[in-house]
């Protein structure tokens, strides 16, 4: 029996992020496991600290004095929170982020599993609803969060405090400044764990083409034969509507059979209603499903009994790819290039990469599934070490939709000036009077781009961020007037000037069409059709995303106008319209991805038309229409796109021939940021100066600051590293951190092969 156990502290920095030994107490010799959260004495604090037990021993680790060691103070909990295999992955996800093993576990427990267990908790009512109403009404707030709080509270009356944090992502200090303010009033509320109800209707198997049977054989036999330690990964190639979906099912039933476990990760269950009905439908009770929109009781509930081995079938965004299954034999990943898969926040780990030490750990077989894969990816598929498994053609006999590529500078120069083609109305016109439906794609929210003085030129841009503000329509006040400009990054309201602060002049002006806009212009040109509008804005609400898209289903709508959420996995068959109306913004975002994700989006959106019996059509509106990437996506040709970018790939070393690390100095103090990252740098050269063997490849850029460079008033100052190894480059990336002393003033963040470098 163990005397003795190491532990990680739950809240320790790296500094001291390590094990540290305790000895085991003799009321706890019999419950104490690996995994199990307990309480520990821990330096000269008076309280004792949360801590992971990492290893249970029978004598004291060699160097140790019997003398120094303390007691555990208490078993927390008594099944373990995390698993073995759990307690691999943050050590291993403390060697690729730059973060300690308690912010890995942390990551993979849901932070409700000491609290959510049918206590009370804080919740929040408005106190008086109309005059909340006319608040919104009067534009007498000054945050997007406060807003986003009112609105939420107007529609469901009262809910936790931690659901409204969660569903309107605000912190709880604007809920606390509403409340102080008078506007809401905070109670205790019970607190049940209960699981939501999903719809488990019927769902038939259809038959499968000769191509799906082929790839769900292939994925049969390649669970049958992965083993532990060995990575067994295939990526499922097909184009829109081919029937990827049936594959992953059939796939997961096999091995399901084999008594072995499935974990399913989509980009947002939110955006997929259909896939998880389809999921429940054919598995019934044997599905969980994690996602953001579960309240913390619900998902303390679904990761218990996951935890106890109750559900073989875990489905879920990214953080269920630490789902504690203990006998996984299958892994999907769908829609494998999205950048949600990616967490832009502490610990930056990305779920493809956890997916696959998983799969390796667990003799599992991973598969990738995409219709417009990661040029990474499918160079993994072509030389290794993955394999390619292609679906080439639509389920039904209409094939793929007719794309026309319109040419807007010629549509300009016939003085149409509006934001539709002929084309697309003429289209749209027919799409309406068949009793069909329309999707409009346009990847900016808001009424307009930004606001400007026509007389002296000058931009409303936000006091915190170094960003310009984006008007937006009060849907409270008066029809049509953009009564309001937002920050983007910071949420920040200012109200429209009447007149320029900078000459006086009354031309001040909307530039740009946001969906709002457009939304507005497609009601006035047809005044009789339902338009619906799917972006940040309209999804605040816990079941928003799904009332959107349940109701454009059903046919309530017959125009549904968004952002990119719409173009992700919708599968409506009597959608016969698709449009992008902007292809152009697409293309010149400034990141190195910016070609492979702007062809990703317009192909994605053109899948959506043509689905069902009937023939689909696409409009894509450019000024650039012989553009590479717009001609790829017009045709939906992968390959061309593909063979295309890996050149500009290999030319400049980026993914897959080579990594980029940044590290990101913040702080309200300019000079500190800036201080602190010439510092860091002087590091950095030194130790590869002094290790040229191992480090003398690294490219290091000197000190600059972001392309944003201030957020919510935070300074940021930045340093970029390249190399061909991953490897190399975390180690002295982390390396040259660690040693790093740092005020509290500063803030470092370490991102590796990061989606967004702004």
């Amino acid at each position: 029996m163990a005397l003795f156990c190491q532990v990680v502290l739950a809240d320790a920095p790296r500094a001291i992020d390590k094990p540290w030994s305790y000895r085991i107490p003799r009321e706890f010799e019999d419950q104490l496991i690996r995994g199990s959260l307990v309480l520990v004495p821990f330096g000269t604090g008076r309280q004792p600290v949360r801590a992971f037990v990492v290893e249970l021993l029978d004598d004291l680790p060699e160097g140790v004095p019997a003398d120094s060691i303390r007691e555990i103070h208490q078993l927390v909990s008594g099944p373990p929170v995390v698993t073995g295999e759990q307690l691999q992955l943050a050590l291993e996800m403390r060697r690729r982020t730059y973060c300690s093993t308690a912010d890995a576990l942390k990551a993979m427990v849901p932070p409700t599993v000491l609290s959510a267990r049918g206590r009370s908790v804080l919740a929040a009512r408005l106190s008086d609803p109309e005059e909340a109403a006319e608040l919104l009404d009067s534009d007498g707030l000054r945050s997007m969060k406060q807003v986003r709080v009112i609105e939420l509270l107007l529609e469901h009356e009262s809910a936790p405090c931690m659901e409204i944090r969660q569903a309107a992502g605000v912190s709880q200090s604007v809920i606390s400044a509403l409340a102080k303010k008078g506007i809401l009033t905070l109670f205790k509320k019970r607190q049940e764990r209960q699981l939501p109800a999903e719809d488990t209707g019927s769902d038939q198997p259809p038959v499968l083409t000769k191509e799906q049977g082929e790839a769900v054989e292939t994925i049969r036999e390649a669970a049958g034969a992965a083993q532990p330690g060995k990575l067994k990964e295939l990526l499922l190639f097909g184009i829109t509507g081919s029937g990827k979906t049936e594959v992953y099912l059939r796939a997961a039933q096999a091995v399901l059979d084999r008594g072995r476990q499935v974990l399913i990760l989509v980009p947002e269950i939110a955006l997929t209603p259909q896939m998880t009905r389809r999921l429940t439908s054919r598995f019934g009770q044997r599905v969980a499903i994690l996602h953001s929109r579960l309240t913390p009781a619900e998902r303390y509930e679904t990761w218990r009994r996951v935890l106890a081995q109750e559900i073989p079938i875990v489905v879920g965004a990214r953080s269920a790819v630490f789902a504690p299954l203990k006998s996984i034999g299958l892994i999907v990943i769908d829609e494998e290039q999205e950048s949600s898969y990616k967490a832009e926040m502490k610990p930056r780990y990305y779920a493809p990469d956890i997916a696959r030490i998983r799969a390796i750990l667990n003799g599992a077989v991973l598969v990738l599934g995409s219709a417009t894969p990661q040029v990474a990816s499918y160079r993994r598929a072509l030389e290794g070490p993955s394999s390619l498994l292609c679906l080439p053609d639509r389920i039904g006999e209409r094939g793929l939709a007719e794309v026309e590529v319109v040419d807007m500078r010629r549509e300009f120069a016939r003085g149409n000036l509006s934001f539709f083609s002929r084309s697309l109305l003429e289209c749209m016109e027919e799409t309406l009077k068949g009793g069909e439906q329309a999707m409009i794609l346009l990847n900016r929210r808001g009424f307009s781009r930004t606001a400007v003085c026509r007389t002296c030129g000058w931009q409303m841009r936000c006091p915190s961020c170094d960003i310009a503000l984006t008007s937006h329509l009060n849907p409270y006040g008066p029809a049509g007037v953009p009564a309001r400009m937002v920050c983007h990054l910071c949420d920040r309201i200012s109200p429209v000037p009447k007149l320029c602060p900078e000459c006086g002049s009354v031309e001040i002006a909307s530039l740009g069409i946001g969906t709002q806009q457009v939304e507005e212009a497609l009601a006035e040109q047809f005044p009789g059709a339902s338009v619906l509008r799917m972006d940040q804005d309209t999804t605040r609400g816990r079941f928003s995303h799904r009332e959107l898209l349940d109701a454009f289903e059903s046919g309530r709508a017959d125009i549904l106008v968004g952002t990119q959420m719409i173009a992700k996995g919708h599968d409506f068959h009597n959608v016969t319209l698709s449009a992008i109306l902007s292809a152009d913004q697409l293309l010149g975002t400034g990141e190195f991805r910016a070609l492979e994700q702007a062809f990703q989006l317009m192909t994605q959106a053109a899948g959506r038309a043509g689905r069902g019996k009937k023939q689909g059509r696409v409009i894509i509106q450019t000024l650039q229409p012989d553009h590479f990437v717009i001609r790829a996506a017009a045709r939906q040709d992968y390959e061309s796109f593909y063979e295309e970018e890996i050149i500009f790939r290999r030319r400049m070393g980026y993914l897959p021939f080579g990594h980029i690390g940044l590290a990101e100095f913040r702080s309200f103090d300019r000079e500190a940021a800036e201080d602190a990252a010439w510092a860091y740098h002087r590091l950095v050269t030194a130790i590869t100066g002094a290790h040229p063997g191992m480090f003398g490849r690294i490219l290091v850029t000197q000190p600059a600051p972001s392309p944003i460079a201030r957020v919510r008033n935070r300074y940021r100052f930045r340093i970029i590293a390249r190399d061909p190894s991953a490897q190399t480059l975390t180690r002295l990336l982390f390396h040259a951190a660690d040693r790093m002393k740092r005020t509290s003033k500063v803030s470092l963040v370490i991102d590796m092969d990061p989606w967004s470098t702004l």
